[in-house]
């Protein structure tokens, strides 16, 4: 008896997604309102503005026109300057997994670093790093796990670090490193 051929499975063509179709002058106002932006935020006297270009020069698009939403990522700018000025080599910034973003992730040294940056425009209502509560620094950990778990991280010392930046109007930032601001075993009794 013989074995019948064996049917190939049916091919699916590649088709290539479909993006807007753009006319020339659509594309000429894109690209003018992008440039008029960017050239804003650099000129701009304000500091919060520079948060609006990245650290290469190119014009950010996800930023808020909300002030807190700007200061804040500001103030992560100026974190990410102020670690790798002391060496650290930053991984990552603003790392979101599950329901909880990481801030930065940095290597010192052969230690994984995740540091959580607070911005405050003063130190009225105590430091920055107050408002960091048990819930959030839990919600941390498990994040800092899921990204070595997806990074094979596996056996990297880990440590926890909170950058407290207070930033008052027309002067420049005031930045405390907290170095291990938090223990894992604290945390889950």
């Amino acid at each position: 008896m013989s074995t019948p051929p064996k049917a190939e499975p049916p091919t699916i063509p590649l088709v290539r997604p479909q993006r807007p179709v753009l006319s020339p002058l659509q594309k000429l106002l894109r690209y003018c309102r992008r440039f008029w932006s960017d050239i804003r935020a650099q000129m701009s006297s304000n500091p919060l503005d520079r948060c609006r270009v990245g650290s290469d020069g190119t014009f950010r698009h996800s930023v808020s026109d909300n002030s807190k939403d700007q200061l804040g990522r500001a103030g992560e700018e100026e974190a990410v300057f102020f670690l790798e000025e002391r060496g650290f080599r930053v991984i990552a910034k603003n790392f979101r997994i599950e329901n909880t973003e990481i801030d930065i992730v940095a290597q010192d040294g052969r230690t994984l670093v995740i540091a959580e940056v607070k911005t405050r425009r003063t130190g009225d209502f105590g430091a920055p790093s107050e408002a960091i509560k048990r819930p959030k620094m839990q919600r941390l950990v498990r994040a800092a796990d899921l990204f070595a778990k997806r990074r094979r991280l596996r056996g990297v010392p880990i440590r926890f670090d909170i950058i407290d930046i207070v930033w008052p109007e027309n002067e420049p930032p005031r930045i405390k490193h907290i170095a291990d601001a938090f223990q894992v075993n604290d945390l889950f009794r």
